[in-house]
């Protein structure tokens, strides 16, 4: 039951949170965070997603690992099970 309200709540922050993000008091950015805290706790698509991403992108995988070191407890936990893993390349044999 809470997940049918949690869900949508957090896409509306999430989106809000990216509208506001450039503004000049960047108060889109704890939105962002915050939507990306309850997507990933409630849903395993999202935490999968959010995986994909920050394996994607540096820039948010570093901000997110930072958002790791910085918070405590609960949040910091639920940032930490959206690491991406690691997959070392084997080197092509020509």
């Amino acid at each position: 039951m809470a997940r049918l309200v949690l869900v949508p709540f957090a896409l509306v922050l999430l989106i809000v949170g990216a509208i506001l993000a450039p503004t000049p008091i960047p108060f889109g950015i704890p939105m962002v965070a915050l939507a990306l805290f309850i997507l990933i706790g409630t849903s395993k698509t999202a935490l999968r997603l959010v995986r994909r991403t920050r394996r994607r992108w540096d820039w948010l995988d570093d901000a997110l690992a930072a958002l790791e070191q910085k918070s405590e407890g609960t949040v910091a936990r639920t940032f930490k099970r959206s690491r991406p893993t690691r997959h070392k390349r084997k080197p092509k044999v020509c």
